[in-house]
């Protein structure tokens, strides 16, 4: 019965350590070509930079200054952000491929890699002996309990969701669209890796199985997978500058000295600095990214195909935990400068399920839709004030075609709790007490274009 189990363990596992091995070789065209009609393509990768000064020209100039990302400075400082995999599949139509009995077009999305990572562990835990397989079974099935998420570190104990709460399955697509799915390349990478974990003898089950079966429910859901792809992301300051200001003339300044006006503290004149010493620390969750495949049409079906919204749109889904965020709001517009610290983005209170109704896992959720907007952004000025000196227009449809803006649409929906551990001005550091916002849910449309 052991022998049969540690087949089965293999079997789960050879989807997940196969792909693991493997070392990402350039492509060459023939080699691209070749891809054709398989079954999707897989990225690992990590990755760190840094970029001395950006700066955004119009008559006058915004730069950011001292810009990084890499691993979390609380986690391994100047590291890389890493155990990231990113897979590239495009929808079919749903045929059932015969190896595996899945429809071409049932890809995995979101949280739900989890089921999988938990089966495999289910398998271990059972031969190893462990008791927390039970628990293993239930994530696999696609459910997970109030209780068990808040023993493990997930969620606070004063959530008001009821469980057993449901996890996130794959999900079907259109035939043609492509999903960009980013999770973690190895689940156990912060518990010592999977590698480590299936060469090593269980404490448990010793000659019988793994160390992987020792692995607890609480380990790989609180402090394993969930914080597998950690990062930090710094500015040092984000300024304006007079039109005189050229490209790279921050690099090297220093704004760890705030001023009592805001002015690049090394003299440079004609520049305000708005924030500085910008640092965010967190956990990526998983993302995805859709494209639709509807066409390149613009409002099809409706009186006015040619006004309105592009027919195929980009559906962009991110989970995240930010753990600590510091800034300084520097000193303009009449303040005194405000320094914030220890602030947190998450969803560990109150509903702790995400935009769809699945557990969250502790992450806060930003949904995103993005699509182009065909004369409907507005219109032209000088256009306009043509056709007000000239002959009437037929119809307003007409008008629209003939001096319509176009522009980019971003429609943004957030769900999540924050907290500020202190707030105080200047550089007294004297903090004015915490702040707590619980059960956020905002709604928010943009429009861009040109004028």
């Amino acid at each position: 019965m052991k022998t049969i189990k540690k087949t089965a363990l293999s079997l789960a596992i050879a989807g997940v350590s196969l792909s693991a091995h493997a070392e990402l070789k350039s492509l060459d065209d023939s080699a691209m070509s070749a891809l054709t009609g398989q079954a999707g393509l897989t990225i690992d990768l990590e990755t760190k930079y840094t970029i001395g000064e950006f700066m955004y020209k119009d008559a006058g100039s915004i730069f950011l200054n001292g810009i990084s990302f890499g691993a979390n400075e609380n986690v391994d400082p100047g590291g890389y952000f890493d155990n990231v995999r990113v897979k590239l599949d495009i929808a079919g139509s749903g045929l059932i491929d015969p190896a595996n009995g899945i429809a071409d077009n049932y890809l995995e999305t979101g949280f739900s890699g989890v089921r999988k990572v938990a089966e495999i562990q289910a398998l271990a835990a059972s031969a190893a002996g462990n008791t927390d397989e039970t628990k293993f079974l239930d994530a696999q099935s696609g459910q997970i309990t109030v209780a068990d998420a808040v023993s493990s570190g997930l969620i606070q104990s004063n959530a008001t969701t009821t469980g057993p709460m449901s996890i996130d399955s794959k999900k079907t697509y259109g035939d043609g669209d492509l999903l960009i799915h980013v999770s973690y390349k190895d689940a156990w990478e912060k518990l010592g890796g999977l590698d480590v974990l299936m060469s090593t003898d269980s404490t448990l089950n010793a000659g019988a199985a793994s160390a992987l079966g020792d692995v607890g429910f609480d380990d790989l859901f609180g402090n394993g997978w969930t914080k597998g792809k950690d990062f930090n992301f710094s500015i040092d300051a984000v300024g304006l500058a007079a039109s005189t200001f050229a490209a790279g003339d921050s690099i090297g300044d220093s704004f760890t000295g705030h001023t009592s006006n805001g002015v690049d503290p090394d003299g440079d004149t004609g520049t305000t600095v708005l924030i500085s010493d910008l640092s965010i620390n967190g956990y990526l969750g998983p993302v995805d990214i859709h494209i639709e495949n509807n066409g390149n049409g613009f409002g099809t079906g409706t009186a006015t195909p040619t006004i309105g919204a592009a027919d195929s749109k980009i559906n962009w889904n991110t989970y995240f935990n930010v753990t600590d965020l510091d800034v300084y709001i520097d000193n303009w517009d009449g303040l005194s400068g405000v320094k914030v610290d220890n602030m947190k983005i998450n969803n560990v209170r109150g509903d702790v399920t995400d935009l769809d109704g699945n557990f969250a896992f502790g992450f806060a959720q930003s949904k995103r839709q993005i699509f182009a907007v065909r004369n409907t952004a507005g219109f032209d000025a000088a256009g306009l004030a043509a056709a007000a000196g000239g002959s009437a227009y037929a119809n307003p449809v007409a008008m629209a075609n003939d001096i319509g803006l176009d522009g980019v649409a971003m429609n943004t929906i957030f769900k999540g709790d924050r907290e500020i551990g202190a707030l105080s001005f200047g550089d007294t550091g004297v903090s004015i007490g915490e702040l707590y916002w619980t059960d956020m849910e905002t709604y928010t449309n943009w429009t861009i274009s040109g004028h």
